[in-house]
């Protein structure tokens, strides 16, 4: 029944053409939204409604639906009749153009013969050969003038430059030559064909349309060359070996050099007198070509642009990054097969507009990448990079480089083209919404108020940690401080601009988040008063019903107003005590010399005692024999106080010279002279560990000992009894207990801090 049913329609049968039949117009199908979509198919359509509308009138008016879902129920209705309808006329143009096919080469010589002048021959090999010629010289001037310009121009540039604004310029140089060249090129062509006299109009019609695919094939790979550098790895900046770059350039022209010939195919066709099916049959198979060359293009240079895309060195990206970069090739190809699909199915409805839904991608991106490249030039050419700076240190090796304001426009830059470049896009699919007052208008709104939004958001985010970055001093390091015995290096902290940033920086980015939410909110027709009064509502709900949380925030402004305490100081404030390493809008974060981490609100906090303001006092006590002669002791200690302020290493480190005190207390078995000198904050320690090794060699070379600890016990009874013996054993150990009991609490109360 199917193979009658073929044949009796005059369509020539066959499995493959069944198959052709039956499918493809079930593809075509699939994506006939995309079509009906396109203003033009709207504007097309919209004649048909109207006509219909007019016998419409002049009958009995038909009952309007009496509610929402039955009007709802008539649209779709009138959308399936429609499909239906445009279903059906693909299916028949479809094969009405695979029909064609066989007449085709003898329908096109007949249209060929019959533009040619009365009484003369075949006018197409000699419009061919005057094509030839002509462009053979234009060529010729192209190659010349290539050759001049080069030697003029690109000679004055550095050949290895060093600066990505010196390639950048190098190569949109180059790139100007090209197409300046290509314009060479097609003036001597039109030139040499002007000369040719006697010419069919048609055959004038061939040569113009030859000469104006030679000029858009050579700017075309002239550009792309340019812009890959195969044989300029010094001027190359997209990340691409020589022979990646080499093996890219050769597919993409030759992918450019179809993409022409099949627009300039379509041209010539366009003029000759055949039918519509036929024209439309050529269109959509060399289409399919070209399709096809450009996905095998994709497939087979997928990993050396998507290596291109990640970025050198550095972090890797993340997991669902890299696999968008690595399977980008399965977005072009998907985006290929329906742009083909799509301008098919226009094509056997008659609608036009989506001649270069195909190969637009392409030259959209090589325009989006020159536009990149200028900006890219621009920005380096009047804005110095700022002095690299690092998260939390100094160097390279140990943070993360914080970007400068060059960075921010540069991203800023590739966002402007990204999305010029997907509004160019869009544009050949029939959607426009810049400057419209529909939902596209106002979505397009939203995206300006949120890419500005962050521009501000990154430029104070820039700002405040490069200041931050600044202020922080080198990190300090442990090795003057007696871990052992519990001292720890008490830091000189951040300074009062770099304690404060942190929290100016939330509060300045959460100010724009909430502008910039508020305003996309606006431009999308959300009335946002009644916002603000809700937060005003919320924000007086919270201040009486939290009222600790108050006293925290409160209480940490006036310690932060009053100065009292900076990052990176160490502080005491009673019960704990430690190196500030946070501060938050409600509490802080102290780290003990031992390690632990405490978090403490503001408002728990009665008193701060901070141990690094400005200076700090060392006081060391020395036990020596009670005979020792003080007076000689001051004058050893004020020599070895003189020596260290002389010496190169620890002078400078000194406030006040190191001096003795005098007998600070005496003992049952020693007298305590004690010393001290002052110096900043974290110094101390270290210099503690000198001055002891400097007293101790004085002493010794002096001859004055260091006392030992006596404990003297007192015995009840007479020597020589046997009670004596062991009150005098008992005695001794009592005494030994509570000696050794005085120094481990002593060591405990050193070692708690």
């Amino acid at each position: 029944m199917a193979d009658g049913k073929d044949s009796g329609t005059g369509y020539p049968g066959g499995c493959g053409l069944r198959i052709v039949n039956r499918l493809l117009p079930v593809v075509l199908a699939a994506l006939l939204a995309c079509a009906v979509l396109a203003p033009g198919f709207a504007q097309e359509e919209a004649a048909a409604p109207a006509a219909a509308a007019a016998p419409a009138a002049a009958a009995p008016a038909a009952p309007a639906p009496q509610t929402t879902g039955d009007a709802i129920a008539a649209d779709v209705q009138a959308d399936e009749i429609e499909l239906q309808e445009a279903l059906s006329t693909i299916r028949e143009e479809l094969r009405a153009a695979v029909a064609s096919a066989p007449e085709l080469p003898e329908v096109i010589s007949v249209a060929v013969e019959k533009e040619a002048p009365p009484g003369a021959g075949n006018w197409l090999p000699s419009a061919l050969a005057v094509g030839a010629v002509a462009l053979l010289i234009g060529f010729i001037a192209d190659w010349l003038f290539q050759k001049w310009a080069r030697r003029r121009w690109l000679s004055r540039l550095p050949t290895a430059p060093e600066h990505l604004h010196q390639k950048i310029g190098w190569l949109l140089i180059c790139t100007l030559i090209g197409v300046v060249g290509a314009l060479v090129l097609g003036l001597a062509a039109f030139v040499a064909k002007e000369i040719a006299h006697g010419m069919a109009p048609y055959a004038h019609r061939t040569v113009m349309i030859m000469i104006a695919a030679a000029v858009l094939a050579r700017g075309f790979t002239a550009i792309v060359k340019c812009v890959i550098a195969p044989h300029m790895p010094h001027q190359r900046v997209l990340n691409f070996d020589d022979g990646e770059a080499r093996r890219l350039t050769r597919d993409i022209n030759v992918v450019v050099t179809l993409a022409v010939v099949v627009l300039a195919v379509n041209t010539w066709l366009a003029g000759l007198a055949i039918s519509d099916a036929s024209r439309d049959l050529i269109a959509i198979v060399l289409s399919g070509l070209g399709v096809l060359l450009i996905i095998w293009v994709c497939v087979a240079n997928r990993r050396a642009i998507a290596e291109a895309i990640l970025p050198p060195t550095g972090r890797p990206a993340p997991i669902w990054k890299r696999w968008l970069v690595y399977n980008w090739h399965l977005f072009v190809i998907v985006y290929l097969i329906a742009a083909w699909l799509v301008r098919s199915a226009r094509l056997l409805l008659g609608h036009p507009g989506a001649e270069a839904l195909v190969i637009a991608p392409l030259p959209i991106l090589i325009v989006c990448l020159g536009l990149y490249g200028v900006a890219v030039l621009v920005i380096e050419r009047s804005m110095k990079r700022l002095p690299e700076l690092y998260a939390g240190h100094n160097r390279a090796d140990e943070g993360k480089r914080i970007a400068d304001y060059r960075d921010l426009l540069e991203r800023g830059a590739a966002l402007v083209v990204i999305f010029g470049g997907i509004a160019m896009l869009l544009h050949l699919w029939g959607v426009d919404f810049i400057g419209k007052p529909d939902v596209g208008g106002r979505i397009f709104d939203v995206l300006v108020v949120v890419f500005l939004g962050w521009l501000a958001y990154d430029a104070v985010k820039i700002w405040i940690d490069r200041k931050i970055a600044e202020e922080d001093p080198a990190p300090l390091h442990a090795d003057g401080a007696d871990v052992d015995s519990g001292d720890v290096p008490m830091g000189t902290g951040k300074s009062r601009l770099a304690t404060i940033l942190p929290l100016l920086r939330f509060f300045l980015l959460a100010s724009i988040v909430v502008m910039v939410a508020m305003m996309a909110l606006s431009q999308i027709g959300v009335d946002i008063t009644p916002l603000f009064a809700g937060a005003g509502v919320i924000g007086l709900a919270i201040g009486f019903g939290s009222r600790q949380l108050v006293e925290d925030v409160i209480s940490g402004a006036f310690y932060l107003v009053d100065d009292a305490f900076r990052v990176g100081e160490y502080i005491d404030i009673g019960k704990i005590k430690g190196t500030v390493e946070k501060i938050s809008i409600r509490s802080f974060q102290l780290r003990h010399q031992n390690g632990p981490l405490n978090t403490i609100r503001f408002g728990e906090v009665a008193s701060i005692t901070n141990f690094s303001r400005d200076w700090a006092i060392m006081k060391l006590p020395l036990r020596l024999p009670l005979d020792t002669d003080s007076e000689k002791v001051r004058k050893i200690i004020k020599k070895v106080g003189e020596e260290l302020l002389a010496d190169e290493t620890y002078g400078s480190m000194f406030l006040d010279p190191l001096k003795s005190q005098g007998v600070y207390e005496m003992d049952d078995s020693a007298m305590i002279i004690r010393v001290k000198f002052r110096t900043k904050p974290n110094d101390q320690f270290v210099l503690r560990r000198i001055v002891y090794h400097r007293i101790q060699a004085a002493f010794q070379k002096a001859g004055i000992k260091f006392a030992n600890r006596v404990v003297t016990v007192r015995v009840e009874g007479e020597p020589g009894t046997p009670d004596y013996a062991a009150a005098r054993t008992q005695a001794i150990q009592a005494g030994a207990v509570e000696a050794i009991a005085l120094t481990d609490e002593a060591a405990a109360k050193k070692a708690g801090g």
